[in-house]
């Protein structure tokens, strides 16, 4: 179940489909500044919340496998964030942070040990998972309440795609 997730994550309807979308911004100029200047949140948080939808939408019949196997990565996704926060600020020891994944989040020594490392070597990158799939949520909530009756789930999700990888709080002010 964890390659399903994966594959919702990273291909359909997640960063792969993300990325097709923004290929067509219009104009060319937005294309371009929001490629190199794309938000980390957008981009990331959007792959967590096209998981959590799939899910919601009933993806597999409901498979409880695999809804047990999203919140482990809803664990995972939580827990990166605290490491990189305390890691960064709060003087959170090695061992602590293994015990941290290994005993929290059910993560393998192996996964554990390098994920330590990518948190050391790139600062503020893991909680980008987290606040952008809040983000996406609290964006899409106040869209729906926005379009009360003629709320659309799909016509929310291809039209914030369509914006290209702006800031979440932007995007809720691109979004009528």
């Amino acid at each position: 179940y964890k390659l399903k997730l994966l594959t919702i994550h990273e291909a359909i309807p997640g960063h792969y489909v993300q990325a097709e979308l923004a290929n067509d911004v219009e104009p060319q100029s937005r294309r371009v500044l929001r490629s190199v200047f794309g938000n980390g949140p957008y981009v990331e948080g959007w792959a967590q919340y096209a998981t959590e939808v799939m899910l919601d939408e009933g993806f597999l019949d409901r498979s409880p496998e695999l809804a047990l196997s999203f919140a482990k990565e809803e664990l995972r996704t939580l827990a990166n964030a605290i490491l990189d926060i305390r890691l960064q600020t709060l003087n959170m020891t090695d061992r602590e942070a293994i015990e941290l994944m290994e005993k929290q989040t059910f993560q393998e020594k192996e996964e554990a040990v390098g994920k330590l490392e990518r948190a050391k070597l790139s600062s503020c990158q893991l909680p980008m998972y987290f606040l952008g799939w809040r983000g996406w949520r609290r964006v899409r909530d106040a869209y729906q309440q926005a379009q009360g009756r003629s709320y659309r789930l799909a016509e929310f999700n291809d039209r914030a795609l369509e914006q290209g990888a702006v800031p979440l709080p932007v995007l809720g002010k691109l979004l009528p």
